[in-house]
């Protein structure tokens, strides 16, 4: 990797200095002492609040969306499967697509330059602007419900949420060894599987409003609890203004991604897997209601089948499976699932069929950590910012790409 880094003008070489945890080795280096595991916990503890709020969004966004668009009041209520209902559904499903579309803009243009950037001047400020963001959408959203406002100004704020997830990647390449990163990143996924699994039963017990309100203030606690929290990259370990490449170009900054053949093929993966995950993700909840008539109870349940098999696989699969296979294993087994998930769904049409896929499609989430273990690793310690921004930021074009294309075809 030295060679390589050197060999490279964009990868610096320059090392920071050691860190103590990798000195106790065993199961003890996941978990250093009392204050570092509770320094942990307060960080997915911030993951589990900003995951709750997304996932109640996510599960009440298509209903705010089509109400939003109906000709007439109650058009969906009185008549879910006719031709006004279907129109307003069709729309809903398009502008929505066109808002994940803005968010993945924000993310490739953005996520690469902030994180170079939060390498020289440190994590906190990146992290506290994503969530900040986050919060400004959901409070457009609540205005909106009530009626104050149209849906236009959540959609454009929602774009900025795009800027969360590189924040937190980079907090958790930052507080983990390499050794351990694999099963760091599946456990900030399993933060959200708790979400998935809290956060709709919550919601489908609520009224719109009441949803959206239980949205603002679990996003308000998140924003709190990481304004708590402390800076991951000390000083000593941040790069130094002359040694740090920060290009405001987006094309430049994503360069990284181009430096070794296994960041390339890392690059493809990422988009190959998450284009059309994301465009069955943006009309699942249009297609079930749709194709089975299930309202959102039905819909929560499938949330839950998705959210129990991913926590289980994040939280106990994924610990034993990494010291017996490599990540790269870990990850051809992950994509072999996703692949299965979208046949059933494409071959198999009935309700059990869509609980499967479910299920299935939380078994597969174990690539998203593997990738971003894979990536961390083979890049130097004190470029992690810019490394899983650009990583995040080509994650978040697929992510915005998939449901405009996949809403057009719906």
């Amino acid at each position: 990797l030295g060679a390589r880094g050197a060999g490279h003008p964009r990868l610096s070489t320059r090392r920071p200095p050691p860190r103590q945890d990798s000195e106790l080795g065993g199961s003890m280096a996941f978990c250093t002492g009392g204050g570092r595991f509770f320094r942990r916990a307060h960080f997915y503890l911030v993951s589990l609040f900003n995951g709750l709020a997304l996932c109640m969004l996510m599960l009440q966004l298509p209903d705010i969306a089509v109400q939003a668009f109906e000709h007439e009041p109650n058009t969906c209520v009185l008549a879910p499967r006719g031709s006004d209902c279907m129109a307003a559904r069709s729309k809903a499903s398009w502008v929505l697509g066109l808002s994940n579309g803005a968010k993945a803009v924000v993310a490739l243009v953005f996520g690469p330059i902030l994180g170079a950037v939060s390498d020289v001047h440190g994590r906190r400020f990146f992290w506290l602007g994503a969530q900040l963001g986050c919060q400004l959408g959901y409070v457009a959203m609540l205005l909106h419900v009530l009626g104050h406002v149209s849906i236009w100004p959540f959609l454009v704020l929602n774009s900025l949420s795009g800027l969360l997830l590189p924040a937190a990647l980079a907090v958790v390449a930052d507080e983990y060894e390499r050794e351990f990163r694999a099963m760091a990143f599946g456990r900030l996924v399993a933060a959200f599987d708790v979400a998935i699994l809290a956060g709709p039963l919550l919601s489908s017990k609520l009224t719109l409003s009441g949803g959206s309100v239980l949205v603002c203030a679990s996003g308000a606690v998140g924003l709190l609890l990481a304004a708590l929290y402390g800076e991951s990259l000390p000083p000593e370990q941040r790069l130094s203004p002359e040694d740090s490449v920060v290009h405001w170009r987006p094309d430049v900054a994503l360069g990284i991604l181009r430096s070794t053949p296994l960041f390339r093929r890392l690059s493809i993966i990422v988009v190959a897997s998450t284009l059309p995950m994301a465009g069955m993700q943006q009309c699942f909840l249009l297609f079930v209601e749709a194709a089975y008539g299930l309202d959102r109870a039905g819909a929560a349940s499938l949330f839950i089948a998705l959210a129990i098999s991913g926590l289980a696989v994040q939280m106990f699969v994924l610990p034993v499976l990494m010291p017996r296979v490599t990540i790269t294993k870990a990850l051809i087994l992950g994509l072999g699932l996703q692949l299965l998930q979208s046949a059933v769904l494409t071959f198999v049409h009935s309700t059990i069929a869509v609980l499967v896929a479910c299920v299935l499609g939380g078994f597969g989430s174990i690539v998203f950590p593997c990738v971003c273990a894979l990536k961390a690793n083979a890049a130097p310690e004190q470029e992690q910012g810019r490394v899983q921004g650009a990583v995040s930021s080509l994650q978040s074009a697929a992510l915005g790409l998939g449901p405009v294309v996949y809403g057009s075809a719906f």
